[in-house]
């Protein structure tokens, strides 16, 4: 978690003594970002979610940028990571990553929230290719999606065969979740398909690389 000090774009800095958490003004600011986008968010919706004026907001983190830097740093943190830790221990195995779809698809049947798709892919999208929201953090971010997946792979599959389907379920992954802020059940049931997959490919580990 974040610490109750203020976390600059380039490192931690001392802050002084402030009367509300800042954990818990990065996680309301998160759940703005994650609603509207980037660029769609504005400072008074920033205001209303923290419940801190625009003063305080700038005198805290300095720009809407650096709020949004730590926002996304607290998802993938918080989110993202307990999903894909299993999946980057070492001795993970093909039912890791079966685990991580049917999570995914559980998660996705819950409604509500399922809907807000994935911050980090939401902004990649919202980027289009500019760089100028996460420079190399997109790249970063699908890397350690796509060696998950791998390292998961390793001992079943051969070298060549791991990258071919690492990418694939990697973009299988990005594609589920912008699909689930058009409709939520769809992308679940996509998930679902995934999972069975990679049943299959556990049953004919070198079978051919593709998602029939």
């Amino acid at each position: 978690m974040l610490d109750r000090t203020v976390r600059g774009v380039k490192g931690w800095q001392m802050a002084r003594p402030r009367s509300f958490s800042t954990d818990n003004a990065v996680q309301a600011a998160a759940a703005v970002f994650w609603a509207k986008g980037y660029r769609d968010t504005a400072i008074a919706d920033l205001e209303r979610a923290t419940g801190l004026n625009r003063s305080s907001l700038y005198g805290a983190f300095g720009t809407k940028q650096a709020i949004f830097e730590l926002a996304l740093e607290w998802y993938l943190h918080s989110f993202i990571g307990p999903r894909l830790a299993p999946m980057e221990r070492p001795g993970a195995g093909p039912g890791d990553i079966e685990r991580f779809f049917a999570g995914l698809a559980a998660y996705l049947r819950t409604g509500g929230q399922a809907g807000r798709g994935c911050l980090m892919i939401n902004t990649i999208a919202e980027d289009e290719g500019r760089g100028t929201l996460l420079g190399p953090q997109a790249q970063a971010f699908r890397d350690r999606l796509s060696a998950a997946f791998a390292n998961a792979m390793a001992s079943q599959h051969e070298p060549a065969l791991v990258s071919q389907r690492a990418q694939l379920l990697t973009t299988a992954t990005f594609g589920i979740w912008l699909a689930a802020r058009i409709d939520p059940a769809s992308a679940a049931q996509a998930c679902d398909a995934t999972a069975i997959c990679i049943r299959g490919w556990q049953q004919a580990p070198d079978g051919p690389g593709n998602l029939s």
